[in-house]
């Protein structure tokens, strides 16, 4: 366990600390993807009006729109390479294509003003010949895989070089990296998951997360590995489920009902994260539910208001904090009362 990690009991006691509007453009409002960097601070947002933004905690102010993607932006996420505002970062987008992005001079100065704060464009990848549905950072910081819809998925490097590509049978719409770097974990439309291996571009395991379901209801929308390599979940709109990597088994599933009683009949899951630790996972439908790894017992239920959540992250190490992004173009921060 690491030093600081928020109590079981302190989850008990949650309540939504933050609520932050008026991110991206209101004219195609919705956030799909979140991430947040490793010092808690920035949160990285992909938005339906073709942008990615950093907002700032800390500053309670957005620092950047990264602008280039021509099509709605699918996935963001941080390349921890550096801490806070050095890091680099990755979009992927309906354009097809994939960004990587660069600190400007003045992320790295610590009296730099917002205004001179921002991203620059390293590369563009176009690997894909259709909508990329989600990018995932390697662990040694080094490595960026992307996945599309036609089932395309690829590794590249920071500069843009695909070091190895492959494709599975099956249109993609989730993509996860398992903590060790050797294995992808890509969730289908309809209604799979597949474990990958990279260097074989083989598919180890094609396991079935939605079973007699059909159209939107068959897709993994969400897709996640706990820090113990052990463990994944996944969400699909009616059922969320933790899986044993070692047995390719559902160790642990969840309907609406379980989580969500008195849900409305169109209430779907949407997301599920695990914390950096792995002692905590988060999901996602029309509320956040916090769970405890070890039993399932259910900490906090945490309310998103009135529009969908489409995604969630843990905040720092600590499990400290989780935020929601929602489709009116908010983030909500929800912490424990008392330490």
């Amino acid at each position: 366990t690491p030093a600081g990690l928020v109590t079981p009991e302190a989850w008990k006691t949650a309540r939504e600390a933050q609520t932050v509007e008026t991110l991206h453009t209101t004219t195609k409002p919705g956030i799909v993807g979140l991430d947040v960097d490793r010092s808690g601070d920035l949160a990285l947002t992909a938005g339906l009006d073709n942008h990615a933004e950093v907002f700032s905690r800390s500053r309670d102010q957005t620092l950047a729109t990264l602008k280039g993607h021509t099509k709605r932006v699918t996935s963001a996420a941080w390349v921890p390479n550096a801490s806070g505002l050095s890091a680099h970062i990755v979009t992927g987008s309906a354009d097809k294509s994939v960004r990587v992005w660069g600190p400007k001079p003045a992320n790295s100065d610590d009296d730099a003003s917002v205004r001179a704060i921002g991203w620059t464009k390293l590369c563009i990848i176009k690997h894909h010949n259709a909508e990329v549905v989600g990018v995932a950072v390697h662990p040694s910081n080094e490595y960026v895989a992307s996945a599309a819809a036609d089932g395309s998925w690829a590794v590249h490097s920071l500069q843009g070089e695909t070091v190895v590509s492959g494709t599975v049978d099956a249109p993609v719409s989730r993509i996860a990296f398992h903590p060790d770097g050797t294995f992808l974990g890509l969730g289908t439309r309809d209604g799979q998951a597949k474990i990958v291996d990279v260097k074989q571009r083989q598919v180890l395991a094609t396991l079935d997360v939605v079973a007699d379901a059909e159209g939107d209801a068959a897709e993994v929308n969400g897709l996640h590995f706990s820090e113990n390599g052990y463990y994944f979940v996944t969400t699909s709109a009616r059922e969320a489920a933790v899986w044993d990597l070692r047995k390719q088994k559902k160790t642990k599933v969840w309907e609406l009902k379980d989580l969500a009683p008195d849900a409305e009949a169109e209430a779907a899951f949407t997301a599920a994260r695990f914390d950096v630790s792995g002692k905590y996972l988060a999901v996602v439908a029309d509320r956040v539910v916090v769970l405890k790894v070890k039993g399932w017992a259910q900490l906090a239920e945490l309310p998103v208001g009135e529009f969908p959540a489409r995604a969630v992250a843990w905040v720092g190490d600590t499990a400290s904090a989780v935020v929601a992004a929602t489709m009116d173009n908010s983030l909500h921060y929800y912490e424990p009362a008392q330490e």
